[in-house]
């Protein structure tokens, strides 16, 4: 997994749980090794995780973000980034941005609702 910081000097808002009935599920999700993952300032075993398409305000934020501090976000290729704001906790996703879909983050199972 590539890591990529992006500078953020607001505190992510993103509305949660993730409905994936506007918010369809990756067709075909990378394959993660067991571990632990970021999702914002926590870190959680990858059977609490799911990867599901971020909701538009969170990935506008990501894509935005990333163009004003100079960071390809790399299309089919898992990446961490890290946001880091003054005054702010540090923010960690781990994006996936499949060819053809929108970007995917990988977030705790409890926030996903819904069917694809």
């Amino acid at each position: 997994m590539t890591e990529a910081a992006v500078r953020a000097d607001a505190c992510l808002d993103v509305d949660l749980p993730i409905d994936l009935a506007d918010h369809h599920a990756m067709n075909a999700a990378p394959t993660l090794p067991n571990g632990d993952y970021p999702f914002r300032d926590e870190v959680y075993p990858l059977a609490k995780l799911a990867i599901s398409e971020a909701p538009p305000e969170l990935a506008e934020f990501l894509i935005e973000q990333a163009n004003a501090n100079g960071i390809e976000l790399i299309r089919d290729a898992v990446v961490e980034l890290v946001c880091r704001g003054e005054g702010i906790p540090v923010q960690r996703f781990v994006v996936y941005w499949p060819s053809g879909s929108g970007i995917h983050v990988l977030v705790p199972k409890r926030f996903v609702v819904g069917k694809a």
